[in-house]
This record gives structure tokens, sequence and C-alpha cells, in this order.
């Protein structure tokens, strides 16, 4: 099914890997933090350090270039990095990268930022659950939200547009894996599915640190 949200052509021109950031600082205190002008700084936070990686999430992420690089085998030291500028996005592609022996430095993108979730966002992240019954009521399915949250064909409009635009127009036969978040990740597998992005909920879940190999969830 085509959706006029989804810019990713039939037939792509490169191997995509979708990776999710480690356990951060904020899942650690239980808060939404989709907010750029908090998210991004490294300053703030329960530390002062910016809403980074958790010492979890830094095990996490290194445990999972390891199962990475066994996937990718010789190409693992070529893959193109891409990210969310938020910090602990930032910090999770650096780790994924020097796990694959990857010299280049992720290129971070806002295209590929935190979905942002309005009201909600810097409160507790039991109200993920009612940003997702949103998403889930037809015949709106969170196209325009009473708690501004960011609809989720938003997500895949401005994620599959980056793609084209950024790797599809500019290389060919290369490995790229893009860091984002968690709503983030299961939105842009409904895009590589070619399924409507409201149902991102019935994609197999993605847990903090894990990735995923797009050919193998379209195969």
């Amino acid at each position: 099914m085509s959706t006029e949200y989804n810019h990713l052509p039939k037939q792509l021109k490169n191997h995509y890997i979708l990776a999710r950031h480690g356990f951060s600082l904020a899942n650690n205190d239980k808060l939404i933090c989709s907010n750029p002008e908090i998210a991004i700084p490294e300053v703030g936070g329960p530390r002062n350090t910016g809403y980074g990686l958790h010492e979890i999430g830094v095990e996490q992420v290194e445990a999972s270039a390891k199962t990475l690089a066994q996937h990718l085998g010789d190409k693992k030291d070529q893959v193109k990095v891409f990210c969310s500028p938020f910090l602990r996005t930032k910090q999770t592609a650096q780790i994924f990268s020097k796990g694959l022996g990857v010299t280049v430095e992720p290129t971070p993108n806002l295209a590929l930022r935190e979905r942002f979730y309005g009201k909600f966002d810097m409160t507790s992240d039991e109200n993920y659950k009612l940003c997702w019954i949103d998403d889930n009521a037809a015949p709106d399915h969170g196209e325009h939200s009473q708690y501004g949250i960011e609809s989720t064909s938003s997500v895949v409009d401005r994620t599959t547009q980056f793609i084209v635009d950024h790797i599809e127009s500019k290389m060919e036969n290369q490995t790229v894996l893009l860091v984002a978040h968690g709503d983030v990740v299961q939105c842009m597998i409904t895009a590589f599915r070619n399924i409507e992005s409201y149902r991102h909920r019935e994609v197999k879940h993605v847990d903090t640190a894990n990735w995923r190999d797009m050919v193998e969830e379209v195969a």
C-alpha cells in the first residue's frame, strides 16, 4: 500500500540498517525527552552533562556493535553512519562506529531526530501509552493530536525524504546505518515495509541499543 508521505523508491540503491540508541539518562529517569533544545546540548540533565547515554546504555551499544560487526563481516568498516543529533543518539552512533572500525565520524541530521511528544515532553514515560492510543484511534490516527504530538506520518515524511535526498541520490551499493529513536525506528520500518505509519506498534519492537537489518525486515 503506497502512502504519499513515504518517499522511499520501490528499488533502493543501498543496504539499510536501523538502530535505536542505548539506555539513556532520560530512560533511567523515566522521562520523555523529545525537545531538541533540551536533548542535544551537553549540559543540563541529572548530571549536568546533557541527556546522553547511561552507563548501562554504553555497555548495551558496545555489545550490539559486536553482533552487528559479525553480521556484516568484511563490510563492517565501510558502513556509512548517520544519526539523530540528540546527544544519546550521537553517542550511540559513535560507539557503533568504533565497534565496526569505521573511522569517519557519524553524520548527524535533524531529520532523524526524536518524535516530538508535545505536552508530554519531559513528563513520565508512562505517557507514551497515551501517544500510542492516539496513533491507533481511527479515523484520524493522531494526525491532529489533541496533545500536540508529532504524527507518525510526519516522522516517516522527514526520515524518508532524508534517505532520498542525502543517501539514495548520492551513493549506491553502500551499507548505511541510521541511528535514531524508538518510535522513529518503528515508523521507518513501516516505510520500508510500505505499510501505514500508524501501525508502527504492530512492528516487532526494537529495544534500546538493538538494530534491525531492512533487507531481512522486508524479505
